[in-house]
C-alpha cells in the first residue's frame, strides 16, 4: 500500500469520482478495494479495526447496514435483498483502502478543483447531448411521452443529483480563484444543466446544496465579500432555472432523441409510484420489504398498472424507499445518519463542513433520480463519506479557529 499512499490524494480521489460516469468501473474498483480489505482483516484484524477512522464509518454504514439485514427476515426478494446487504458490507471493508491515503489542506483545495474540472466536462457533456442528441460517450437525448426531454449526459438518470450532490466542491472552487462576485457567472452552466437534466427533484436538490452552502460559509466568514458572493449565486441559480427551461423547450422541439423506455417513462407517473410505495410502509412497518424490493413487491400485487413494472424499479424518492424497504428501522438509522453528518456542518473547518454537507445531499430525503439502494448511489455515498472520515482524520484546525469552541479534529460528536 505504500506506493499508493504516495500517489497525491486529490488526483486519486478525482478518479474515482470520475469513474461514476463510466458506468460499472467503480462498481469493480470498490469490489477490488473491499477484497484488499477483507484479506487485511482476514490476517490482521487488529490492525484493521485500530486504522484511524474506520471505526467512524462503521457507525454510519450501520445505520444502512443493521436495518438491511433486519429487513431480510421479511423480505420479497431475498436474493436482491441480500446482494444488497453484502454489497453495503462489503463498503466496510473496502474503505481501509480509502483510509491508508493522508491529506493536508492543500490537497483538499486541489481537491475541489480538479472536482469542479470534472463537474464542467459532465456539463459539457450533456449541453452537447441537448444540442445533438447524443452525449461525448454515445448516451441519447431522453424524450418522454409527456413531450419532455432529459438531459443525462454520461450519467444517465443520476446525471442532475450527481450535480447537486457535487456542487458546494465547484462553488467552493470558484470563489477560492478569487474573481468575487463575477466567478458566480461560470455556475451559470452548471444549474442549468441540473435544470435541464428534467428532474424536478434535481432543482430542488441544486438548492438544498445551495442553502447548505450559504449555511456554512456565513458561519464561517461572515461578511460583505460572502455575502455578495452568495447573492450572486443566487441570482445565477434564478437566471439558470429560466434559461433551462427555455433551452430545454427550444432543442427538444429541433433535436430527435430516444424514445424513452419504461425506467425513464416512470417519471411521468411518479405520484403513482408514491402512494403505492407509502401503502407498502404501512403494510410492513415493522422490518420492510427488503432493500431493493418494492419493485418485486408492486410485481407481484399488481398495484402499478400504467406501465410495465420490473423488479428493478424503485419508488423515486429516498425517505420512501427507505421505509418501504426497510420500515421503522430503516428510518430510525436514516435519521441517525443526518444527525451524525449533520453535526459536521457546525465543524470549524471548512473542508470537512462542505464535504459532510455533501455526504449528506447524496442521501437527500426527496432525491427521485436513482434507487436508494442502487449501486450508483452506494457508490457516492462510499466515495463521499470515506472523503469524508479522511478528512476529518488528516485536517487540522487553524490556530484562529480553536476559540470558536467548535468540535476537536477527531470524532463524529
Amino acid at each position: 500500500m505504500g506506493r499508493f499512499s504516495d500517489l497525491s490524494p486529490s488526483i486519486i480521489w478525482v478518479f474515482l469520482i470520475f469513474t461514476l460516469s463510466l458506468s460499472s468501473a467503480t462498481r469493480q474498483i470498490i469490489w477490488l478495494m473491499s477484497l484488499a480489505g477483507l484479506i487485511m482483516f482476514a490476517r490482521r484484524p487488529r490492525d484493521f479495526l485500530e486504522t484511524e477512522g474506520i471505526r467512524k464509518f462503521w457507525i454510519v454504514l450501520a445505520c444502512f447496514l443493521l436495518p438491511a439485514v433486519f429487513s431480510l427476515f421479511g423480505a420479497i426478494n431475498i436474493e436482491r435483498s441480500l446482494s444488497g446487504a453484502v454489497r453495503f458490507l462489503a463498503y466496510g471493508f473496502a474503505v481501509w483502502v480509502l483510509l491508508q491515503i493522508k491529506f493536508d489542506r492543500s490537497e483538499s483545495h486541489r481537491l475541489m478543483s480538479l472536482v469542479g474540472a470534472v463537474m464542467m466536462l459532465w456539463v459539457i457533456d450533456g449541453l452537447v447531448q441537448l444540442l445533438t442528441g447524443y452525449s461525448v460517450f454515445g448516451n441519447p437525448l431522453i424524450e418522454l411521452d409527456s413531450g419532455q426531454a432529459l438531459v443525462t449526459g454520461s450519467l444517465r438518470t443520476g446525471y442532475g443529483s450527481t450535480l447537486a450532490i457535487l456542487s458546494p466542491f465547484y462553488l467552493e472552487a470558484l470563489r477560492r480563484t478569487g474573481g468575487g462576485a463575477l466567478n458566480s457567472i461560470l455556475a451559470l452552466p452548471l444549474f442549468a444543466a441540473i435544470v435541464m437534466s428534467g428532474n424536478e427533484a434535481s432543482m430542488v436538490h441544486a438548492l438544498a446544496a445551495l442553502a447548505g452552502y450559504a449555511f456554512i460559509l456565513r458561519r464561517l466568514e461572515p461578511d460583505a465579500a460572502v455575502t455578495s458572493w452568495l447573492l450572486s449565486l443566487l441570482f445565477s441559480f434564478s437566471l439558470a432555472v429560466l434559461a433551462g427551461i427555455m433551452l430545454g423547450d427550444t432543442f427538444s422541439e429541433s433535436v430527435v432523441g430516444q424514445a424513452a423506455s419504461d425506467a425513464y417513462k416512470a417519471f411521468d407517473y411518479l405520484p403513482i409510484f408514491w402512494e403505492s410505495a407509502w401503502s407498502g410502509f404501512t403494510d410492513h412497518w415493522i422490518n420492510g420489504v427488503g432493500i431493493r424490493g418494492w419493485g418485486s413487491m408492486v410485481v407481484s400485487m399488481e398495484s402499478i398498472t400504467v406501465l410495465p413494472v420490473s423488479e428493478r424499479w424503485h419508488p423515486h424518492m429516498y425517505a420512501l424507499e427507505v421505509a418501504v424497504d426497510t420500515g421503522v428501522p430503516g428510518l430510525v438509522g436514516y435519521g441517525l445518519f443526518f444527525i451524525f453528518l449533520g453535526r459536521r456542518l457546525f465543524d470549524a473547518r471548512s473542508e470537512v463542513a462542505l464535504t459532510s454537507l455533501v455526504v449528506i445531499l447524496a442521501l437527500f430525503p426527496l432525491n427521485s433520480s436513482v434507487s436508494f439502494y442502487s449501486y450508483f448511489n452506494g457508490n457516492i455515498l462510499f466515495l463521499t463519506l470515506a472523503l469524508l472520515i479522511a478528512l476529518d482524520r488528516d485536517i487540522k484546525p487553524l490556530p484562529e479557529l480553536d476559540s470558536l469552541g467548535q468540535p476537536d479534529a477527531t470524532g463524529l460528536q
